[in-house]
């Protein structure tokens, strides 16, 4: 079930009785787990039951949230902090990601100035678990030049790259400051000056290109990485990284 679909189970009168004040909100929190169907007092007990089923996901989320964190006790932090391009303070590894610092505990807790969604806990813990230490190339791929990139890049063209495509569109000013606002910089040396770097990670660093529709050709968008992505993501937890990103923005835009 996706965020239209529950959006469609819900009343749709937006009247301001959750946290989200609206149902498209309302419906997108409860998609990535920042809310439960019971904060809704107009859905009635079958409906919740209903949903709360379909929603279920969360409950795998969770459960392997746990398990990285069995996997960080074993990380030892000092070691790790240099390959990980993190600090350490008091024992803490202080990671930048997705444009704010995460603080992370030996035994996996986190703390951060903004609510963490489970997919993000989760990427943190991979990065942390993964280990990195082969640095930044400089050098720019496509997903699908990445390992195993090549059987994953079709999904990751339709997950990540024409969701994104299609809010540049819709909303191309808002895209902008919004990816501005994660601490993008705007490299030179790529064939449209609609260009975002953005380090979704200390050691990731990522490319959001864009070409507006023209008279001859559709709007485009491609996403690049550094050669090295790889090594500190695998190429379905890429997926899910750009997808978090993407879903971000756009809930920034209802």
């Amino acid at each position: 079930m996706n965020q239209v679909e529950i959006y469609k189970k819900l009343p749709g009168t937006n009247c301001g009785d959750c946290k989200q004040k609206a149902c498209m909100p309302f419906a997108f929190a409860l998609l990535k787990g920042e809310a439960d169907i019971s904060e809704c007092p107009w859905v009635t007990d079958k409906e919740k039951g209903e949903m709360a089923s379909s929603v279920k996901e969360n409950d795998w989320r969770e459960a392997l949230i746990a398990s990285l964190k069995e996997d960080i006790k074993k990380v030892v932090f000092h070691k790790a902090s240099g390959n990980l391009g993190a600090e350490l303070r008091d024992g803490k590894l202080f990671i930048r990601c997705f444009g704010r610092e995460v603080i992370v505990g030996p035994d996996g807790e986190m703390k951060t100035q903004s609510n963490l969604t489970p997919w993000m806990r989760m990427l943190v813990l991979f990065y942390i678990r993964n280990g990195g230490g082969h640095g930044i190339s400089g050098k720019w791929v496509m997903h699908s030049e990445l390992m195993g990139g090549l059987m994953k890049y079709k999904a990751f063209q339709r997950e990540c790259e024409e969701p994104l495509r299609e809010l540049f569109d819709r909303h191309f000013e808002k895209v902008a400051l919004l990816l501005d606002g994660y601490g993008s910089v705007h490299p030179a040396g790529f064939a449209t000056t609609n260009a975002w770097l953005l380090n979704l990670f200390p050691m990731l660093p990522v490319v959001f290109l864009h070409w507006a529709e023209d008279d001859e050709f559709e709007s485009k968008v491609t996403i690049r990485f550094d050669s090295t992505a790889d090594k500190y993501f695998d190429v379905e937890q890429l997926i899910f990284l750009i997808k978090e990103i993407v879903e971000d923005i756009n809930s920034h835009l209802v």
